[in-house]
């Protein structure tokens, strides 16, 4: 079960993340409002002087333009010892954005953190780039400087924008690190934070949590709502499977059958797993439908277990004839002969004697069966119903060796020898 939850987050969903979005909710909550007034003010104080401006005007052109390296250049001619807090701010963050280019992620959250230092920009602005050194963070697994910057970050954020997005990525720090029960809670607060239609990713997350920690109960109205709103080919499955784990069979059988009319299910395994349950709930016309459809159009791989399976479900449709077909390929590459006395039931079942006779004594020929005493009955029986008497008489001897077949071995026998004396 546990290999299902890799499948369900991928390192994608960690970097696709919104820029607004929230961790688990800090303790120490900040005054907002007044750091928003000083900062207005200390702006006010040191505002970007006109040189300043022109020397970043060419800057913002080459960022603009892709043209990282020579902003980069550009910056660090900057005479940074003579710049006030708000010229400061403005050219680490450009900086941070010319590395950033350069696909240099580490360097690029170290000049993020320059801006920040200077504690001038508006507190949006703040917000903005706490999460993106999160980001950064993320992009380079350092789980552990995920959550912590989380924290902070969360004490910028604008409440009224909460969407689950930041709970996904702090749940996303603890699944990480196995810390499955610390990424439950998280999880389950993005998932109530995203509205009614809540957000592929949170669903996955939280089906894999509770997969995990194999509370499948637990998991299975999380699946059922990933395929009301996102109906893909896994969740089919994995539901079934969930739904089977649970000892829900008719769940499990509901949920393949409507997965097999979508065409949803088209591998080896998926298909012989659905025959199988149709055979288990009882409904071998079915199972047996889905067989022959794999198998004509090269979905199921064909091998003696599906021959074998495929004939004893038409066997358990009361279909004799169809049956005969792949039971006798299946016994062809058996290599014991239990196919081929299964074949000759049911030729005693059709009363066919001449095919059942052979058919049995291919079994017994080939052997390893499990009861031979029952297979030499069962000869015997042919036999004589063929009007073969001394040859059944010879057949319930041999049955009669056997601990399983003794007892109807002997009534067998004991009617050939009054039949004899009736007859005489």
């Amino acid at each position: 079960m546990k290999r299902w939850t890799l499948s369900l987050i991928s390192c994608a969903s960690i970097l696709a993340l919104l820029l607004i979005a929230t961790p688990s909710i800090a303790e120490d909550e900040l005054d907002l409002e007044a750091i928003g007034e000083e900062r207005a003010e200390k702006r006010e104080r040191y505002k970007i002087r006109k040189l300043t401006q022109e020397r970043l005007n060419p800057v913002t052109e080459f960022i603009e333009d892709g043209q990282y390296d020579d902003a980069r250049i550009k910056l660090e001619k900057m005479k940074f010892k003579r710049l006030n807090a708000n010229e400061l701010a403005s050219t680490y963050k450009f900086l941070a954005y010319a590395h950033m280019g350069l696909d240099q992620q580490g360097t690029a959250a170290g000049f993020f953190e320059k801006v920040l230092e200077q504690e001038i920009v508006p507190i949006p602005d703040e917000a903005i780039i706490r999460f993106t050194i999160t980001q950064i963070h993320a992009g380079n697994q350092n789980w552990e400087k995920v959550e912590k910057s989380l924290h902070e970050w969360f004490k910028y954020v604008d409440k009224s924008k909460l969407n689950g997005n930041g709970h996904f990525l702090l749940s996303i720090s603890h699944y990480r690190r196995d810390q499955f029960d610390k990424a439950l809670v998280p999880a389950l607060k993005a998932l109530e934070l995203s509205g009614k239609k809540p957000q592929e990713r949170f669903l996955q997350l939280v089906a894999a949590l509770y997969l995990q920690t194999e509370d499948y109960s637990s998991s299975i109205p999380i699946l059922e709502s990933l395929l009301t709103n996102y109906p893909k080919k896994q969740y089919w499955i994995q539901l079934a499977l969930i739904y089977g784990a649970e000892g829900d069979y008719g769940g499990a059988l509901r949920i393949q059958q409507l997965a097999y009319t979508q065409n949803l299910l088209t591998k080896n395994d998926e298909l012989r797993r659905l025959a199988r349950t149709l055979l288990y709930h009882q409904l071998p016309y079915s199972a047996a439908q889905v067989l022959e459809r794999g198998l004509e159009e090269n979905q199921i791989e064909l091998d003696r277990d599906v021959l074998e399976l495929l004939g004893n479900s038409w066997i358990a449709a009361r279909e004799y004839e169809r049956s005969l077909g792949p039971l006798q390929r299946a016994a062809d590459m058996a290599d014991d002969g239990s196919l081929y006395l299964r074949l000759g039931q049911v030729r005693v079942q059709r009363e066919d004697w001449t095919e059942a006779t052979a058919l049995i004594e291919k079994a017994l020929k080939k052997g390893g069966l499990e009861d031979e005493g029952r297979a030499q009955l069962l000869l015997g029986i042919s036999h004589y119903s063929d009007d073969h008497t001394e040859s059944a008489r010879s057949a319930f001897l041999l049955a009669q060796k056997h601990e399983s077949s003794r007892k109807d071995a002997k009534a067998w026998l004991d009617h050939i020898a009054r039949q004899i004396r009736e007859e005489g």
